[in-house]
């Protein structure tokens, strides 16, 4: 996406388009890199969910959680952070606002100097990764405002939807969803499957071919880790051949194997590490796989359950491949393809898209463990447990 942005409502209006939907209780980061000529550029956007809890986590035990998922998406030197707070502006009454009646209680005013608490502990974290805090805007209903001033003082959301940018990005066809839920990816109709399967429709590959088919593809793969700019959905769409679907097809027929594609797309475990995987010949990942995605150390070590904060870029790239493969996947493994989704979702710390493609998965399958295993984990507000630990703080 290529845009200038000069203004807040430059800013704020091309949040939805970077998205892809107009979120809602979340803290979303616009983070901006520096190239070598010293020109500043938005390197990618990051959202997550942030509620009062949140803010009070913040508060408590600081913000080094957060400043960790800024400076593992990209080399950045500067975030603008936008707040999209429902409650924001409880309570608040001026000429250009509805009337509000003013609520018996501190509640509003300790809930706005909460946020700006948390947002001022997340400012100092940044600043020591060097990393610059170049605003933070809060955005409540029909209207938005700096965080650092009187909540009072804000502009209507119209101004940014409508900005130069916005605009720009518009007519060239962006247009954000709603909601999260329009982006869930949708299966082709059953014509259309039969068609993409050119006679194949009822024909399933060995575990052997489809691990062989997959190392093939990886090397391929992997060069879209590289680089800061959008992930190439081009390219992952000219990776999925009938082939590599029909390869994961195979795979996530069984929890082992299935166990073993989310080791591989995250690109960090350290039991296929993705030097490893490209020496790989016909055969041996197969080996491998069999060998450690059995394993109860391994399983300790996946994107999720590991301590360690995975790379946000990497963990997306999964995404965006297991996204083009489920609208041709065969009808007997989406359930489970949706629910791996769910766990790279929630592995970011995104339990919004987390929460539908696990509700997409059990839509399809009452009984999928894993979709619901994610669901619960989303409705009781488990985190992943590179997220929990930073959240506590050091012992």
């Amino acid at each position: 996406m290529q845009t200038t942005a000069k203004t807040a409502e430059d800013i704020i209006g091309i949040v939805p388009h970077t998205l892809g939907y107009i979120p809602r209780e979340s803290l979303v980061a616009v983070i901006v890199g520096t190239d070598e000529h010293g020109a500043q550029t938005c390197a990618t956007t990051l959202r997550v969910d942030f509620d009062l809890e949140t803010a009070a986590h913040i508060v408590a035990e600081g913000g080094r959680w957060y400043s960790d998922l800024i400076a593992g998406a990209c080399a950045a030197t500067g975030v603008f952070l936008v707040l999209y707070d429902s409650e924001y502006q409880l309570g608040i009454s001026d000429a250009l606002l509805p009337a509000v009646d003013e609520p018996d209680d501190e509640y509003p005013r300790v809930h706005r100097e909460l946020i700006r608490a948390a947002i001022d502990e997340i400012a100092l974290s940044l600043a020591d990764r060097g990393i610059d805090t170049l605003s933070a805007w809060w955005v409540s209903e029909e209207r938005f405002g700096r965080i650092d001033e009187d909540a009072q003082i804000s502009t209507v959301i119209e101004a940014a939807s409508t900005s130069a940018c916005a605009t720009e990005l518009v007519a060239a066809g962006s247009s954000p969803a709603a909601s999260p839920e329009e982006l869930v990816v949708r299966p082709v109709s059953a014509a259309d499957f039969t068609t993409s399967r050119n006679g194949h429709s009822d024909s399933w590959l060995t575990i052997a071919e489809a691990f062989d088919i997959l190392a093939e593809c990886y090397p391929r793969l992997v060069r879209l880790r590289e680089g800061e700019d959008d992930i190439d959905r081009a390219a992952i769409s000219e990776l999925m051949t009938l082939q590599t679907v029909m390869a994961i097809d195979a795979v996530l027929c069984e929890k082992w194997s299935r166990d073993a594609l989310e080791m591989i797309l995250s690109f960090d475990h350290p039991n296929f590490a993705p030097t490893d995987i490209e020496k790989c010949r016909p055969g041996q990942l197969l080996l491998r796989a069999r060998k450690f995605a059995k394993s109860p150390r391994a399983a300790q070590l996946m994107v999720g359950l590991s301590p360690t904060a995975p790379r946000p870029r990497d963990v997306q790239l999964g995404i965006e491949f297991l996204k083009t493969y489920i609208p041709l996947g065969h009808p007997d493994v989406r359930s489970t393809a949706y629910a791996v989704v769910a766990w790279f979702e929630w592995s970011l710390g995104g339990s919004t898209m987390a929460e539908h493609y696990a509700q997409a998965g059990l839509d399809l399958d009452a009984d999928n463990s894993m979709a619901t295993l994610i669901l619960d984990a989303v409705e009781q507000g488990y985190l992943p447990r590179w997220l929990m630990s930073a959240r506590r703080g050091p012992g």
